[in-house]
């Protein structure tokens, strides 16, 4: 898999638990309390995945542990949200 084609799932993975964060009327504190209830800053890790970048410019890297944590704390199966990713991504 070309890694343009990683970069392009895990964004839009990222898009998806934005719409759904949206949808649940969940504010970036309180989804970050759910998906990571044993860190000191959970908004502070919700924020960063989709604001910050690397010393190179390109932005976070999604860990597929925090994808199940986020998609868990939606009521979503992050089994299944990856499959349908999967199946609407270009994975050449």
């Amino acid at each position: 898999m070309k890694e343009q084609n990683i970069f392009d799932i895990e964004k839009a993975a990222l898009d998806l638990l934005l719409k759904y964060r949206k949808e649940s009327g969940l504010s970036e504190t309180d989804f970050g309390k759910l998906a990571f209830p044993d860190i000191a800053n959970p908004r502070s890790k919700i924020n960063s995945l989709w604001s910050v970048k690397t010393v190179g410019g390109k932005p976070l890297r999604l860990r597929l542990g925090d994808f199940c944590a986020m998609c868990l704390a939606l009521g979503k199966n992050p089994a299944q949200e990856l499959f349908l990713l999967w199946e609407q991504s270009d994975h050449e």
